[in-house]
């Protein structure tokens, strides 16, 4: 991946150089998306695996992840490399966030905002991504974020300081998306929703900071140079 070197230098976490340039497999050979219908009773945590494609001034993505996200405030993000190996690993917890390298055995905190945003391009919080996931996007508490609904009635748009997201496909069965458009500062691409599950059984284990005491802290300036090496 040519570029992925000058996207590194160009002040962007190392997911321009971790994630894979080649997916696991062929998308445009895999089975019919599952219709997919949120339970009645609400979704607290949406559970699942991505692709994303996001290029710009501080980034160039392209490459698969898992995630797991629960209300109101916990995430976690996992990048895998073609043999399914951790690349690098993002938990949100509360308003603080951590990137870590578990093969150079360091991380970077940050606020859960700015982390978010150096890896999707948008500053979207873990609850907002549930709501957004679940389909129930601009329901209530997502902030100021201005969701715009479609003829079904589904949130199809939404925009906050100069952040933009645009659903442009969703599940069968109702309003989960299923490929989703990103716009920020300097970012624009998309993340397409391979699996998702609604509800997973809580577990604690995915957010705990605990074996960051082994762990080397890291600006995230030091983070980029380690990388660019």
């Amino acid at each position: 991946m040519a570029s992925s070197r000058a996207a590194v230098r160009s002040r962007f976490p190392p997911a321009a150089a971790l994630l894979v340039a080649s997916f696991l497999g062929s998308l445009s050979c895999a089975a019919p998306p599952p219709r997919l219908v949120p339970p009645s009773g609400g979704v607290e945590a949406v559970e699942g695996f991505g692709s994303a494609s996001i290029a710009g001034a501080e980034a160039s993505i392209r490459g698969k992840f898992g995630f797991v996200f629960r209300q109101p405030d916990l995430g976690r993000i996992e990048a895998v490399d073609p043999l399914g190996r951790t690349a690098f690993l993002i938990v949100f917890r509360g308003e603080r966030a951590w990137f870590v390298l578990p093969a150079r055995g360091i991380y970077a905190e940050d606020a859960a905002a700015v982390m978010m945003e150096r890896f999707l391009g948008v500053a979207l919080l873990p609850g907002e991504a549930v709501r957004l996931l679940s389909g129930s996007w601009g329901a209530g508490g997502d902030g100021a974020w201005a969701v715009e609904r479609d003829a079904e009635g589904r949130g199809a748009r939404g925009a906050r300081d100069g952040f933009a997201l645009e659903v442009r496909a969703f599940f069968p069965g109702g309003a989960v998306p299923r490929e989703i458009a990103v716009k920020g500062p300097g970012a624009s691409g998309r993340v397409k929703v391979l699996k998702l599950g609604f509800n997973p059984q809580p577990r604690d284990e995915p957010f705990d900071t605990a074996f960051l005491r082994g762990y080397a802290a890291k600006t995230w300036e030091e983070i980029l140079d380690l990388v660019d090496r």
